[in-house]
């Protein structure tokens, strides 16, 4: 079975496989030209499709830092599954699965645990 999330050393960063695709998490300054949008903006997560890394600003802690990569994760499987959505949708899509998630797969997992249980 392929596991979704398989970290390993890479240059300063840590490797994953989604969809039998290498990724690569880099923590740059938050002033590294890679969190430069192409609009000239500023940000403290980008994904790249042409060299399968995300960028993570390196003084992101916490929820915020959760936030973040949990965003720039679901870029990263859009790509890697060929899940086609305008820009503006999938940034919906990424900030809802960013701020939900977690709490979504919890239930989720709690109620299929009681599920289990009953049958």
């Amino acid at each position: 079975m392929e596991r979704a999330f398989c970290p390993l050393c890479l240059r300063g960063g840590k490797l994953f496989t989604i969809n039998n695709e290498i990724w690569n998490l880099v923590k740059v300054s938050r002033y590294s030209d890679m969190l430069q949008r192409s609009d000239g903006s500023r940000t403290v997560g980008m994904t790249d499709r042409d060299t399968k890394t995300i960028y993570l600003a390196d003084d992101l802690r916490g929820k915020f830092l959760d936030r973040v990569l949990c965003h720039e994760l679901c870029h990263a499987f859009c790509l890697s599954y060929n899940v086609y959505m305008d820009i503006d949708t999938e940034e919906i899509v990424a900030d809802f699965l960013a701020t939900y998630g977690r709490e979504v797969f919890e239930i989720a997992d709690r109620l299929l645990i009681e599920l289990m249980e009953v049958a």
